[in-house]
């Protein structure tokens, strides 16, 4: 857990406005046990009066805000709600528990959080205020920062887990093709390759897919980078991708335009690109979000782009599981990140 809690304390300084207590974790008493819950899954301790308040109001328009770019609404995180007094023996094992007190006994609105209190690994989060509309502006004012230090918790938890069990024969073909460090989570398996710019990994779960396709193609400079080119790009190797029937194919659809952003992932700048997919000629889709940076090394841009096609089941953790992996990539030491 300290590699979690370091990049918590560090990344963008997410903590500076919300987390004013302790990023170190909690001395533990003997052995730990394993935390409850399913991921992006919350404990909620607050008395009723408040959460039928304005503050759940602003708590549960935080937390159960929907997921974007999705073709079905779901929200950001599940949550459960529990009065104070029943925040004990294993509903204190959970692995996210988020604790909301107001009172006059409390002074400026504050927060802070723990880590592997009673449980690991486990984020415990503890929001007071004197009064209620106090803790309505505080959350108003950091709700970014709350949604933020939840989802990167789980994200870390995730890259933690696929680097000790994941597929270490993937792992090694991906490094072979693409001279990087990827990690893919347990139970994939490779799904198809062309020449040596194309593998494409996928995860069969009940009636969803979950897919993951890796390409690569010679730098050109900046405009590389346009959303037209990123797309046209994808277009052109996940059209590689067969559907299922005869002479279908994967494309991406353009009724609803894709957005790109850009990040930074271990200070190394990606193009992140969501959207939606469809298959020519047949009648699957999906959303998809994809991934690409220069790997400076070898003169390239590396994508990784990451779809599920999910019609009955919820797609928020099958889509985040797959994100996750571009989070475990490492480039040769000697690259620098830009």
């Amino acid at each position: 857990m300290k590699k979690i809690v370091s990049i918590l304390c560090t990344a963008s300084l997410l903590a500076a406005a919300i987390l004013t207590g302790s990023c170190k974790p909690q001395d533990g008493k003997g052995d730990f046990n394993n935390a409850g819950g399913k991921p992006y899954e919350i404990v909620v301790s607050a008395d009723q009066q408040l959460w039928n308040g304005e503050a759940g109001d602003t708590l549960r328009a935080i937390l159960l805000e929907p997921v974007p770019m999705f073709n079905q609404v779901e929200p950001h995180f599940d949550l459960s709600r529990v009065n104070p007094g029943a925040l004990k023996d294993l509903i204190l094992r959970h692995r996210n528990i988020l604790i909301v007190q107001v009172g006059p006994q409390f002074g400026e609105p504050s927060s802070v959080a723990r880590y592997d209190v009673y449980a690991r690994p486990q984020l415990i989060v503890t929001l007071t205020a004197p009064d209620d509309n106090s803790m309505v502006r505080y959350l108003s004012d950091n709700r970014r920062e709350l949604l933020q230090l939840f989802e990167i918790t789980e994200r870390d938890r995730a890259v933690e887990n696929n680097r000790r069990y994941g597929e270490k024969g993937i792992d090694k073909e991906i490094r072979t093709l693409f001279g990087i460090e990827m990690n893919i989570p347990r139970g994939f398996s490779v799904k198809g390759r062309s020449g040596d710019d194309f593998l494409w990994v996928g995860n069969d779960v009940r009636t969803a897919t979950q897919g993951l396709v890796l390409y690569s193609y010679p730098y050109a400079g900046a405009e590389d980078f346009q959303k037209e080119h990123l797309i046209a790009r994808r277009n052109e190797f996940t059209g590689r991708i067969p559907g299922p029937s005869e002479g279908s194919f994967m494309a991406t659809e353009d009724y609803i335009e894709p957005e790109v952003e850009y990040i930074r992932i271990d200070g190394r700048l990606w193009a992140r690109t969501s959207g939606f997919w469809y298959v020519e000629n047949d009648y699957m889709g999906g959303p998809f979000v994809n991934y690409a940076t220069v790997d400076r090394a070898s003169g390239r841009v590396l994508a990784a782009d990451c779809f599920v096609y999910s019609p009955k089941d919820p797609k928020r953790n099958l889509m985040r599981q797959l994100e996750h992996i571009v989070y475990t990539v490492k480039f040769p030491d000697a690259q620098p990140a830009r």
